[in-house]
Protein backbone atom coordinates (compact mmCIF):
# COMPACT_ATOMS: atom_id res chain seq x y z
CA UNK A 1 0.00 0.00 0.00
CA UNK A 2 2.83 2.26 1.15
CA UNK A 3 4.53 1.60 -2.54
CA UNK A 4 1.37 2.67 -4.40
CA UNK A 5 0.76 5.50 -1.84
CA UNK A 6 4.51 6.73 -2.75
CA UNK A 7 4.05 6.17 -6.66
CA UNK A 8 0.90 7.92 -6.57
CA UNK A 9 2.06 11.21 -4.42
CA UNK A 10 5.34 11.24 -7.22
CA UNK A 11 2.98 11.09 -10.40
CA UNK A 12 1.01 14.14 -8.64
CA UNK A 13 4.41 15.66 -8.42
CA UNK A 14 5.23 15.46 -11.26
CA UNK A 15 1.65 16.27 -12.42
CA UNK A 16 1.88 19.33 -11.00
CA UNK A 17 5.68 20.22 -12.17
CA UNK A 18 3.86 19.55 -15.83
CA UNK A 19 1.05 22.16 -15.28
CA UNK A 20 3.48 24.79 -13.56
CA UNK A 21 5.96 24.88 -16.36
CA UNK A 22 3.62 25.14 -18.76
CA UNK A 23 2.51 28.22 -17.45
CA UNK A 24 5.75 29.25 -17.38
CA UNK A 25 6.72 28.37 -20.60
CA UNK A 26 2.95 30.29 -22.08
CA UNK A 27 4.70 34.16 -21.08
CA UNK A 28 7.70 33.33 -23.47
CA UNK A 29 5.30 31.79 -26.14
CA UNK A 30 4.27 34.67 -28.52
CA UNK A 31 2.44 31.77 -30.30
CA UNK A 32 0.59 30.75 -27.34
CA UNK A 33 -0.97 34.10 -26.95
CA UNK A 34 -1.31 34.82 -30.83
CA UNK A 35 -3.62 31.74 -30.72
CA UNK A 36 -5.47 32.11 -28.17
CA UNK A 37 -6.07 35.44 -29.10
CA UNK A 38 -7.03 34.55 -32.21
CA UNK A 39 -9.40 31.60 -31.41
CA UNK A 40 -11.18 34.48 -29.60
CA UNK A 41 -11.37 36.34 -32.73
CA UNK A 42 -12.87 33.90 -34.98
CA UNK A 43 -9.80 33.75 -37.31
CA UNK A 44 -6.92 31.58 -38.76
CA UNK A 45 -3.67 31.00 -36.26
CA UNK A 46 -0.70 31.50 -38.82
CA UNK A 47 -2.15 31.49 -42.26
CA UNK A 48 0.22 31.06 -44.78
CA UNK A 49 0.42 33.61 -47.65
CA UNK A 50 1.49 32.80 -51.45
CA UNK A 51 5.38 33.70 -50.56
CA UNK A 52 5.16 32.14 -47.73
CA UNK A 53 5.23 34.72 -45.13
CA UNK A 54 2.59 33.92 -42.42
CA UNK A 55 0.03 35.77 -41.03
CA UNK A 56 -0.12 35.44 -37.25
CA UNK A 57 -3.83 35.95 -37.08
CA UNK A 58 -6.19 36.57 -40.41
CA UNK A 59 -9.61 37.18 -39.13
CA UNK A 60 -12.46 37.74 -41.51
CA UNK A 61 -11.74 41.91 -40.94
CA UNK A 62 -8.30 42.12 -39.90
CA UNK A 63 -4.80 40.59 -40.97
CA UNK A 64 -2.68 40.96 -37.05
CA UNK A 65 0.96 40.87 -36.41
CA UNK A 66 1.44 39.73 -33.03
CA UNK A 67 4.32 40.46 -31.11
CA UNK A 68 5.95 41.87 -27.72
CA UNK A 69 5.74 45.18 -25.98
CA UNK A 70 9.55 45.43 -26.34
CA UNK A 71 12.41 46.85 -28.47
CA UNK A 72 12.74 46.84 -32.12
CA UNK A 73 9.39 44.05 -32.30
CA UNK A 74 7.37 46.92 -32.43
CA UNK A 75 8.62 49.11 -35.34
CA UNK A 76 8.59 45.39 -37.43
CA UNK A 77 5.21 44.80 -36.47
CA UNK A 78 3.75 48.26 -37.92
CA UNK A 79 5.45 47.20 -41.76
CA UNK A 80 4.28 43.66 -41.23
CA UNK A 81 1.21 44.59 -40.74
CA UNK A 82 0.60 46.73 -43.04
CA UNK A 83 1.87 44.10 -45.60
CA UNK A 84 -0.61 41.62 -44.66
CA UNK A 85 -3.33 44.21 -44.79
CA UNK A 86 -1.91 44.94 -48.28
CA UNK A 87 -1.79 41.03 -49.61
CA UNK A 88 -4.78 40.21 -47.64
CA UNK A 89 -7.21 43.00 -48.53
CA UNK A 90 -7.98 42.97 -45.01
CA UNK A 91 -7.74 45.53 -42.30
CA UNK A 92 -3.81 45.66 -40.65
CA UNK A 93 -3.67 44.93 -36.95
CA UNK A 94 -1.20 44.59 -34.09
CA UNK A 95 -1.09 42.44 -31.34
CA UNK A 96 1.53 43.80 -28.83
CA UNK A 97 1.91 41.44 -25.91
CA UNK A 98 3.04 43.02 -22.55
CA UNK A 99 5.76 40.71 -20.73
CA UNK A 100 8.13 43.20 -19.20
CA UNK A 101 6.76 45.98 -16.99
CA UNK A 102 8.87 48.97 -19.73
CA UNK A 103 6.88 48.10 -22.13
CA UNK A 104 4.52 51.28 -21.90
CA UNK A 105 6.68 53.39 -24.01
CA UNK A 106 7.48 50.97 -26.84
CA UNK A 107 3.22 50.87 -26.97
CA UNK A 108 3.47 54.98 -26.94
CA UNK A 109 5.90 54.98 -29.81
CA UNK A 110 3.49 52.75 -31.68
CA UNK A 111 0.61 54.91 -31.13
CA UNK A 112 2.30 57.56 -32.11
CA UNK A 113 3.10 56.36 -35.50
CA UNK A 114 -0.50 54.99 -36.01
CA UNK A 115 -1.59 58.46 -34.81
CA UNK A 116 1.17 60.79 -36.87
CA UNK A 117 0.71 59.31 -39.94
CA UNK A 118 -3.27 58.30 -39.74
CA UNK A 119 -2.32 54.80 -40.18
CA UNK A 120 -6.24 52.48 -40.32
CA UNK A 121 -4.18 49.51 -37.85
CA UNK A 122 -6.24 48.56 -35.23
CA UNK A 123 -4.16 48.30 -32.03
CA UNK A 124 -4.70 45.30 -29.00
CA UNK A 125 -2.85 45.31 -26.06
CA UNK A 126 -2.35 42.21 -23.96
CA UNK A 127 -0.85 42.29 -20.87
CA UNK A 128 0.09 38.64 -20.43
CA UNK A 129 2.77 38.81 -16.93
CA UNK A 130 -0.40 37.65 -14.63
CA UNK A 131 -1.30 34.50 -16.79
Amino acid sequence: MTSKLSKLRKSIALLLLAVLSGNTLAVENEDYYNRAFCIEMGGKAEHVLPDRSRVDCLTSTHAFEADWAQGLKVYESIGQALYYSAETGKQPGILLLIKKNNSEKYIRKVKRVIKTFNLPIKLIVRDVRAN
